[in-house]
């Protein structure tokens, strides 16, 4: 009884084993391009971020120059006086 049990298993599985290969084909398939579209979505965030920074670099030094300017003509009123 058990060594049918174990036939008629193995015979299961054989038949099946095609149909397994190609959901697990499927299924790589998938996570492969799960993982692209990660991949893909990081590197626009990553190229977003740099945007970002540089924009706020440019802008900081923006603002410092027009703090200088204010100073400077703060400081040359005073000196005046």
């Amino acid at each position: 009884m058990k060594n049918n049990f174990t036939y008629n298993l193995f015979k299961k599985t054989m038949k099946n084993t095609i149909f397994n290969k190609v959901i697990a084909i499927i299924l790589l398939v998938a996570i492969a391009g799960l993982l692209t579209y990660f991949y893909v979505s990081l590197n626009r965030m990553d190229k977003k971020l740099t945007d970002l920074q540089t924009t706020m670099s440019e802008n900081a030094s923006a603002v410092n120059e027009v703090v200088n300017f204010f100073n400077s003509n703060i400081n040359a009123a005073s000196n005046n006086n």
